[in-house]
């Protein structure tokens, strides 16, 4: 028999800006000409990552009240920096920034905290190398490492085999300061709120699809971008864990607002619908090209399901808190083809399962798959995860910590801060405490 769990959630919630977009929002309102007003920004330690590295390639960038103003030089309009360009914790900021650098004249250090540190960067830099880029990796793959841009970068074909908005959006951003034609072919197709944002800045680029199913962006450089105002739309990842805290939270029911409802980046919604969740979604308006609604989630009895390889492009964020709602839904869930999951702030397939497992909960891993048994009885709890500074682990499971019969023990929380600041403070707000 299931333990009286203490909370349950009602309310709704004003969704932070979402991450991706506040970055590609920063680093193109820099590209731009003239002065960009952000609005909804997510400052997290993520995001301002770019903000400290944008002000030293000389961008003028303030806060103002409630908004971000950024000021742009043009597409090849960064300046020598007096200082290594510190990533922190943030592998978008340096994956996109060394795109964005490497058309650029200049020389730059890049540097990064120990998790960073960790990540594969030569999946970038051999393309950058390609079009006339000097880059140097001191540690064989990693950083730190130095960047020399090119003086006269080359148009090139490129064709991108791992699933990796990342690298995608490095190239494009590189594209925009070349001179002539630049073809990027993504076998996978991967999220677009790069291209969308582009569009919104009225940038002229074409998007065809191949015969062989790949799409293909090809650009015409050098481009001159005029500066717009834009209101970044909420994060659905971040939406992830508070939709999945509701379904499995009894007697549970919560709306959240502004939610960027991107066809790439709303998948996990459509998994935890064939698991018998609750979910309904209503679209409100578009934002800077995004489309944005409102999001109605109540506790909901789920079911297994198998969540097939060429999904995961579109579900790499969430792959956490889905297996937070695996771990209680009746059957055995199976996810398959995990694989970058291991170059994320931890590898997350081992954190994933370490955990899990601390809680009792039937996980096993082959390879780079994971099958997760649900349980009938509440986690019981007391035990101490391990975050392994990842803000997606340390969030999941504080979710999971709603329906313990015992609190859990964290060994890092602050790590949460990387991508969600408010996220403890969002929570709160809908908790309440059920009458006996």
């Amino acid at each position: 028999m299931k333990k009286q769990i203490k909370y349950r959630l009602i309310g709704s919630l004003q969704i932070s800006g979402d991450k991706s977009i506040s970055h590609r929002s920063l680093i193109l309102s820099s590209l731009a000409i003239g002065k960009a007003r952000i609005s909804n920004l997510l400052e997290s330690e993520d995001t301002l990552s770019t903000v400290k590295i944008l002000k030293a390639l000389s961008i003028q960038i303030k806060k103002d009240k409630n908004e971000w103003i950024v000021i742009g030089n043009g597409t090849n309009g960064y300046m020598q920096p007096a200082e290594a360009l510190d990533c922190g914790n943030s592998g978008t900021t340096a994956r996109l920034m060394l795109g964005a650098v490497s058309t650029n004249p200049i020389f730059c250090t890049f540097t990064g905290d120990k998790s960073l540190s960790k990540r594969p960067m030569t999946r970038v830099t051999d393309f950058l190398n390609s079009i006339g880029a000097e880059t140097v990796l001191t540690n064989k793959d990693y950083f730190p490492m130095t960047i020399n841009g090119a003086e006269d970068p080359l148009p090139l074909e490129h064709r991108i085999t791992k699933a990796s908005a990342q690298i995608k959006t490095a190239l494009i951003l590189a594209a925009l300061n070349v001179m002539g034609r630049t073809s990027i072919i993504e076998t996978r197709k991967t999220r677009d709120h790069t291209e969308i944002l582009l569009k919104y800045f009225k940038v002229k680029f074409k998007i065809s699809k191949q015969k062989d199913n790949s799409t293909k962006l090809t650009f015409n450089g050098p481009y001159e971008i005029q500066a717009k105002n834009i209101f970044v739309a909420g994060d659905p990842s971040s939406a992830a864990f508070f939709i999945v805290a509701a379904l499995i939270v009894p007697n549970s029911k919560i709306s959240l607002k502004n939610v960027c409802l991107n066809k790439t980046r709303i998948e996990y919604i459509k998994i935890l619908k064939k698991m018998g969740a609750k979910i309904k979604i209503q679209k409100d308006r578009i934002r800077a090209g995004e489309s944005t609604g409102t999001i109605q989630v109540e506790y909901s009895k789920l079911k297994a399901v198998n969540i097939p390889k060429n999904l995961s492009p579109y579900l790499i964020d969430e792959y956490p808190i889905l297996s937070i709602a695996a771990s209680v839904a009746k059957g055995t869930t199976k996810m398959k083809g995990l694989e970058e999951l291991r170059y994320k702030e931890s590898d997350r397939i081992k954190s994933i399962y370490e955990n899990l497992k601390k809680l009792k909960i039937n996980c096993s891993v082959k390879k780079n798959d994971i099958s997760i048994t649900g349980s009938a009885v509440n986690p019981r709890g007391g035990v101490k995860i391990k975050t392994f500074g990842d803000h997606r682990i340390a969030m999941s499971f504080k979710i999971v910590e709603l329906i313990c019969s015992k609190q859990l023990n964290f060994d890092d929380l602050e790590c949460i801060n990387i991508s969600y600041p408010d996220f403890n403070k969002h929570l709160e707000s809908i908790k309440i405490e059920n009458v006996l």
